[in-house]
């Protein structure tokens, strides 16, 4: 009796974390403001006036994280995909449940990784004066402040 109530805990505890989850998505793309800033791309192609060269440039940036972007999306995916069914097998925080939600967190933070790395290959490209608006606006997204 005791094991079945824990493990009724558990997977009570794991489903309202999934809910939480669930509810905070939901939240941020549907019913979020839509007077949100312009994004970093829409910045940097109508508000920073590239030079050609700098527009090929930006272009080949972009593609490479583009495609990097997309591998660690689909590494999160295949992440989740395994914690699903390692929940469902197990129903306690097992040893799978547990690499499942490691493997999410690095791809998660390889994407940021890449992330950081494509604003400081972006910056490069800018002349100074850019730069410094660059710099504000990526500064202004990640304190969440308005520009």
């Amino acid at each position: 009796m005791i094991k079945s109530a824990r493990t009724y805990i558990v997977v009570s505890f794991l489903l309202a974390a999934l809910a939480g989850v669930v509810a905070a998505w939901c939240t941020t793309h549907f019913f979020a403001s839509r007077d949100q800033p312009p994004s970093l791309h829409e910045m940097i192609h109508s508000d920073l006036g590239l030079t050609s060269a700098q527009r090929i440039k930006v272009s080949e940036i972009e593609a490479r994280y583009s495609a990097q972007r997309q591998r660690r999306e689909n590494e999160m995916r295949a992440a989740n995909a395994r914690l699903a069914a390692s929940i469902e097998t197990d129903r306690q925080l097992s040893t799978d449940v547990q690499a499942a939600i490691e493997d999410f967190h690095l791809a998660m933070g390889e994407l940021q990784m890449e992330t950081i790395r494509y604003v400081f290959e972006i910056r490069e490209t800018l002349t100074p004066e850019q730069q410094a608006r660059f710099d504000a606006t990526v500064t202004a997204y990640l304190t969440e402040q308005e520009l």
